[in-house]
Formats: C-alpha cells, structure tokens, sequence
C-alpha cells in the first residue's frame, strides 16, 4: 500500500560518492629499511613475530577509515594476538608498548587522545 505518490528513491535520495584522498601504501622496502634501521637504534632484534605485529599495524593504516583511533587498534591488535597471549604477549615483544613503539620504528602518525605512551591509549 503506497501513501502518496512519492518514490523510495525520492523518499531516501542515494548519497553522492564520498571523495577521499587514497590510502596509503605502507608496506614498501623503504617503510621496511626505516622500521630495521630504528629498530637497530632501539636496540631491538626484530624476529618473525615482531614483523607480524608490525605488519598489522601497517594493515591496518592501509585500510582504515578512521586512524586516529588508538582504541580501536589497541583492540584489533590484541584479539588478533589472543591465542599468543594477547597483550601480555605483546608487551613481551615490545616491552614500552606496543602500539608506541611500533609507531616510532615506522614514523607513523601520533594516535589520537595518546598520553599512556607504553600503549599509546588514555586507559
């Protein structure tokens, strides 16, 4: 039953295409110099397990709507690191935190609200 004579498409017009800026790609050999060269200054020994967190973080600035959302990847990461311990197991490889610390190897940009620099989240 039709209330008047007015369409679903005149009802909820469709929203013009959104232009954002295209996100950027961060896994390239020169993100990946940088991340070994300040880990050499750090004095940390990147292994395997290292590059997959690194590698997570650098997923999920490749993708992300939101990146200032240091909450948001603080929960990403430990879920995604839950059957190896999740945060302790992180800080096991990243003993000043996790999230600060990968951010300095690779320059990324600050999190937003970030003031606990060991995991770069208020809490």
């Amino acid at each position: 039953m039709m209330f008047s004579n007015v369409t679903l498409d005149e009802m909820f017009p469709r929203a013009l295409p959104v232009m954002r800026a295209p996100l950027p790609i961060l896994k390239t050999e020169n993100i990946y110099n940088r991340i070994r060269k300040h880990a050499a200054a750090q004095g940390i020994a990147l292994t395997d397990e290292h590059m997959e967190a690194i590698n997570f973080v650098l997923d999920f600035y490749e993708h992300c709507d939101d990146c200032q959302n240091a909450r948001a990847l603080a929960d990403m990461l430990q879920a995604e690191f839950s059957t190896r311990g999740g945060r302790k197991y992180l800080y096991q490889l990243f003993p000043n935190g996790p999230l600060s610390t990968i951010h300095d190897l690779a320059d990324l940009p600050n999190l937003g609200h970030e003031t606990d620099k060991s995991f770069g989240t208020r809490w």
